[in-house]
């Protein structure tokens, strides 16, 4: 097995630490990096093509089982060996298991995602954390979300401590950078912005038993909350009520919550 390894040079490898660290790196190759054996070995199973290269270290394919072995030498992914010691200087967990793959980036259809009559969809408003982030994408990939939109000056969602919180669901939800919420304003959708402030006008997330054809769900940071101009665009504005000694809730909890609910409201028909 080791014989089907190819030697890692250092070029390589300077490339590999600039893909995980840096962001312009990934957004010009359209790669990022994908660490761990379960979600690499998933991801071969699905869609083998994606994989650029997969970097293992010695012994790696002689520890895994029969299934597991003949799954990397059918796929054809380019395999490189690298030594432990190296590898675990790259790896962004405290303990590796030994596999790192460059993978390239997904691409979805947003024109075909907004000409859908109905849209369950959720916004990101400037949201920085990156392990929040990956717990999101997780949860909107398991309630069926639409799409999810990132307001400009979001994390990246390629950040390899993002794809970690993603736990392989990164391929399953289409995902918008860099979308100012006019746009989803002129798409005909309503925002319906989770509100940390239960003012005038804002409402008890269960007081709403119906959900517009078009909805996006409006989740903003937990030191932020949403922006003004969120705020201004949404046409329901809606509170998770809590204890008055529990100021607020993290951005992925609030998301996981109103996802839930949401998802399983009646929805108005589409406008003919």
């Amino acid at each position: 097995m080791t014989s089907l390894l190819r030697i890692v040079s250092r070029n390589f490898l300077s490339h590999i630490r600039d893909v995980i660290k840096t962001k312009r790196t990934r957004d010009r190759e359209r790669v990022f990096v994908l660490e761990g054996t379960k979600p690499i070995v998933e991801l071969l199973r699905a869609s083998p093509n994606r994989f650029v290269c997969v970097i293992v270290v010695p012994g790696f394919l002689e520890r895994q089982s029969e299934d597991i072995k003949n799954l990397f030498l059918e796929s054809r992914v380019t395999l490189y060996g690298c030594p432990e010691d190296t590898l675990a200087q790259l790896s962004q967990v405290d303990t590796s298991n030994g596999a790192l793959a460059i993978v390239h980036q997904p691409t979805w259809d947003q024109a075909a995602i907004v000409a859908q009559p109905r849209i369950f969809g959720l916004y990101g408003d400037m949201l920085q954390d990156p392990a929040n982030i990956g717990t999101i994408i997780r949860t909107a990939a398991g309630f069926n979300v639409s799409a999810l939109w990132m307001a400009p000056h979001s994390v990246d969602v390629f950040n390899p401590k993002v794809v970690r919180g993603t736990a392989g669901t990164l391929f399953q939800l289409p995902i918008f950078s860099h979308t100012p919420v006019e746009q989803l304003l002129q798409l005909g959708c309503t925002i319906m912005a989770a509100d940390v402030e239960a003012g005038e006008g804002t409402v008890p997330i269960r007081s709403i038993r119906t959900l517009p054809a078009r909805t996006i769900v409006a989740i903003g940071s937990e030191s932020r909350g949403l922006s003004e101009a969120v705020l201004q665009a949404a046409t329901v504005r809606f509170t998770i009520p809590l204890r008055p000694e529990v100021e607020s809730l993290n951005a992925a909890t609030a998301a996981a919550i109103a996802l839930f609910y949401f998802s399983g409201l009646p929805s108005a028909p589409p406008h003919s």
